[in-house]
């Protein structure tokens, strides 16, 4: 793509001499496809088989550099779009297409373009307009064909050696399966919480280096009239030999009420803890993750919570759970460059779900992933991913999650065209 091109596009959104210089020549362009398939199989459930689709997904971004001077302006430009290859509506919507909440029919295409202003001094960027923050307290989920967005401000700042800082304000989302921009809400999964919505997400935070091998930060976010939640961070990578490390992440959230309560009492403090052996090309992860309070752990819905933890038909942050996992990743570098595979059992008991079955409820997933990347050729960088999932649990019928067999395939590629 020229930069005639971009002058002709661009031009009415910014004053002409803006665009000399290093508007352009830092700009980079990029477009990613993605083709993503994904059938949640429910194992135990008869009024809806489960949730399926297969679509393409088209994801532009331009993001320009800056020009001269000691602020520097800019402005990033995301297009995203969604074509239906297989939707029907017998099956719940899984997140990849615009699905209707009552007909549950897909939408055969959809798009939304996203613009965001940016100004910098020295290490220091402010943004406004579409985001994607990706701290421990607002996350912008990727996990399906296209990412979750945000509307508000976003500062952050590396003006101060090894360290990170952040801020933001957000008012408004606009989902994975989405085209429209809502108010945030937050999640209400297995009843843990009323639902209720607000304009108003604040947070801030940082992360230092406290050396090479060592990471702590700490961050806090406000949902008005819903939750408060802070969250303390500490990574560690210790080198026990040349080809041996042991890699230790702890994370800590603690979370209450706010204002009005009006998704009703929030009490939770979840600790999660991931200790991993690496060794040459095998990985070996212990994990576990405890939920301790009243509640369980609040986050907004349409995402999901940075935890090392992760299940693909679950979220095992209900009350009082206590999670306990084991993984094993491997690279194949050494006989097929570019080929990864992991898999992973993750058991959670102590559930506590009145409404749904007691409190001693359990459910575990056991996973399998395998991804492969090209490493050479035309189309060097295109990856192919293949994950399924068995998740089990013995909560009541009308659960939010449902055992299920999972099968996710995905094939991405990303044109760089600067």
């Amino acid at each position: 793509m020229n930069k005639a091109f971009l002058f002709i596009a661009l031009g009415p959104l910014l004053p002409i001499q803006s665009f000399a210089n290093s508007f352009i020549d830092d700009s980079n362009i990029k477009l990613t496809t993605r083709n993503y398939y994904l059938d949640r199989d429910f194992t135990d459930f008869k009024p809806i088989p489960g949730a399926k689709d297969w679509a393409q997904g088209f994801i532009f971004n331009f993001n320009s550099g800056y020009t001269p001077g000691k602020v520097g302006f800019g402005l990033d430009i995301q297009t995203l779009s969604s074509i239906k290859l297989q939707g029907n509506k017998k099956y719940l919507g899984s997140g990849l297409l615009t699905t209707d909440s009552v007909t549950r029919e897909r939408a055969d295409t959809a798009s939304e373009i996203g613009i965001t202003g940016k100004v910098k001094y020295k290490q220091t960027e402010v943004k406004v307009g579409t985001l994607q923050p990706w701290t421990p307290v607002i996350f912008s989920s990727p996990s399906r064909l296209l990412p979750q967005t945000f509307r508000g401000a976003l500062v952050q700042s590396k003006d101060i050696k090894d360290l990170e800082l952040t801020a933001g304000y957000i008012d408004q989302v606009n989902h994975r399966d989405s085209t429209n921009h809502e108010d945030l809400s937050n999640i209400t999964f297995n009843g843990r919480f009323k639902a209720a919505k607000t304009d108003e997400f604040s947070f801030t935070g940082g992360k230092y280096n406290v050396s090479p091998a060592t990471q702590v930060g700490v961050y806090y976010g406000m949902a008005d009239d819903i939750y408060d939640q802070a969250a303390l961070t500490f990574k560690n990578t210790y080198q026990m030999k040349e080809d041996t490390k042991l890699i230790t992440d702890l994370r800590l959230w603690n979370s209450t009420e706010n204002g009005q309560a009006n998704a009703g009492k929030v009490d939770n403090t979840l600790v999660t803890g991931n200790f991993g052996l690496a060794h040459n090309n095998h990985t070996l992860t212990f994990s576990t993750m405890q939920n301790y309070g009243d509640t369980a752990h609040p986050y907004l819905s349409g995402g999901e919570v940075l935890i090392y933890i992760d299940g693909w038909s679950t979220d095992f942050l209900n009350p009082k759970e206590k999670v306990y996992g084991i993984r094993y990743d491997y690279d194949f570098k050494d006989y097929i460059p570019g080929l990864k595979a992991m898999t992973r059992y993750t058991k959670g008991n102590n559930i506590h779900l009145p409404n749904l079955g007691g409190n001693d409820l359990k459910e575990d997933s056991l996973d399998f992933d395998l991804q492969y990347t090209l490493q050479t050729g035309v189309l060097k960088g295109l990856g192919l991913r293949g994950r399924y999932a068995i998740y089990d649990n013995n909560f009541a019928q009308n659960a939010s999650f449902k055992p299920a067999n999972e099968t996710r395939v995905n094939i991405d590629y990303t044109w760089k065209f600067k």
